[in-house]
C-alpha cells in the first residue's frame, strides 16, 4: 500500500492533487490543518493506494481465486477504520471544498445531488463520479451482504431494531417471498411483552400456512429450536428497542442464544433521524449484529443516509424495503440496487419540485 501526503493552502487543492497523482481507487486516511516551516496555514491530506492488492489481482487474474496478501488486507482494514472515524466528524462545512476539488461539471452535479439526498459531503465525494456516468456506486468502507439460497443451507435469521421499524412487516414479506419459491418457512417471534406484539404476525402465517411460534422464555426458544431443525428458513421478529428505553434487550439477547441464529439482522427506518440511527447502530454493534436492513425507504427525503449508517456502522447490507405490499416492495441491496434507489428518489424529488412550481 502506498501512503502518501499531499499539502496545498486550501482542502480542496490538496484533494486535487490527491486525485491527480492517486485516481480515484485513492482512500482519504486523515486530512489536517497544519502551518508550513514558512509559518503559513496549510491542508496536509493522508491518501493511501492499495497499490499491492492491485498488482495481486493483476497477477493472478487466470486463477480462479485470487490470492490477497494479508499484510496488505490488514493495511486496508485499518485504513477503513480511520477513514469511518474521520466521516463521522465530517460536517456539511466541509461540502464546499469537497466539491472544489472536483473538476468536471457534471461530476460536481452529480455530487450535489448525493448531497441533497442525505449522503455526508466526504462519501459522495468519494461517490460522484460514478453516478455521474450511471454506474453502480459504492465506497471501500462499504460491505455488501451475500444474498442467502434457504435450499443450499438452513439459515435463521433474527430481526431486531427500533420500535415501529417495520421488522414484522419484513419479516412476513421474507415469508411470503421464499414460501413462494418452495422453501420450508418458520416464523418465529419474542415481541410478547407488547399488547398485539405477535398478532401481526399470526394473522399473516395463518395466512401462509406456516408455523408460529411465541417465545417468552428460554425454555420455549429451547423446545421451537428442536421443533424446527427441519425448516429451511426461520425468521424471527423480536420486540423493538429504542436508545433511552434499551434494557428490553439484555432479555431478548438471552433467548437469542438458544435459537442459533446464523444472522442477526438490525432493521434501520430510513425514516429514522440520522444522529439518533447511528446511536442505536453503535449498540447493534455491542448486540453482535452481522448485518444490516433498511426499511420504509419510501418515507425518507434523505435516503442516502443509509450509505453513511452501514460505512459507520462496517455491517453488511442486505434486505431493503419500501412501502407496505407483501411480498412486493423489497429486494437485495446492492452497488446497482443501492444506485438505482437514489437514482429513482432523484428523479421523483425533481418532478415534485416541478409540480410545486407549476
Amino acid at each position: 500500500m502506498q501512503i502518501k501526503v499531499f499539502s496545498a493552502p486550501k482542502m480542496h487543492e490538496a484533494l486535487a492533487l490527491v486525485r491527480e497523482d492517486f485516481g480515484s481507487d485513492a482512500v482519504i486516511l486523515d486530512r489536517i490543518e497544519a502551518v508550513n516551516a514558512k509559518g503559513e496555514k496549510e491542508w496536509r491530506v493522508h491518501a493511501a493506494l492499495d497499490t499491492e492488492l492491485e498488482d495481486a489481482v493483476k497477477s493472478t487474474a487466470a486463477v480462479s481465486k485470487p490470492v490477497v496478501d494479508e499484510a496488505v488486507q490488514a493495511n486496508l482494514e485499518a485504513s477503513m477504520q480511520r477513514l469511518e472515524k474521520i466521516a463521522a466528524s465530517l460536517g456539511n462545512r466541509d461540502a464546499e471544498q469537497y466539491r472544489q476539488a472536483i473538476s468536471k461539471t457534471h461530476v460536481q452535479t452529480a455530487f450535489d445531488h448525493l448531497l441533497a439526498m442525505g449522503v455526508s459531503p466526504i462519501n459522495a465525494f468519494e461517490m460522484a463520479d460514478a453516478y455521474a456516468k450511471h454506474q453502480p456506486v459504492t465506497l471501500g468502507t462499504l460491505r455488501w451482504a451475500k444474498a442467502f439460497s434457504a435450499k443450499q443451507e438452513r439459515r435463521v435469521v433474527l430481526l431486531s431494531g427500533p420500535n415501529g421499524a417495520g421488522k414484522t412487516l419484513l419479516a412476513a414479506k421474507l415469508a411470503t417471498h421464499y414460501s413462494l419459491k418452495g422453501i420450508s418457512v418458520v416464523l418465529m417471534t419474542t415481541d410478547t411483552q407488547r399488547i398485539g406484539g405477535s398478532e401481526v404476525l399470526s394473522a399473516y402465517a395463518e395466512v401462509l400456512g406456516i408455523p408460529l411460534f411465541i417465545i417468552r422464555n428460554q425454555e420455549d426458544a429451547v423446545q421451537a429450536h428442536q421443533a424446527t431443525k427441519t425448516a429451511q428458513l426461520v425468521l424471527i421478529d423480536s420486540e423493538g428497542w429504542n436508545n433511552r428505553h434499551a434494557s428490553v434487550l439484555r432479555s431478548q439477547m438471552a433467548l437469542w442464544d438458544h435459537l442459533a441464529c446464523t444472522h442477526r439482522t438490525i432493521v434501520m427506518p430510513a425514516s429514522l433521524d440520522e444522529a439518533d440511527g447511528l446511536m442505536m447502530l453503535k449498540r447493534a454493534q455491542a448486540m453482535e449484529m452481522t448485518q444490516i436492513a433498511f426499511t420504509k425507504l419510501d418515507e425518507t427525503t434523505r435516503p442516502g443516509k443509509i450509505v453513511n449508517w452501514a460505512e459507520a456502522s462496517r455491517m453488511p447490507m442486505s434486505y431493503c424495503s419500501f412501502g407496505a405490499e407483501v411480498p412486493g416492495q423489497m429486494g437485495w441491496l446492492s452497488p446497482k440496487a443501492l444506485t438505482a434507489i437514489l437514482v429513482k428518489h432523484h428523479k421523483q424529488q425533481e418532478e415534485f419540485e416541478e409540480e410545486s412550481i407549476t
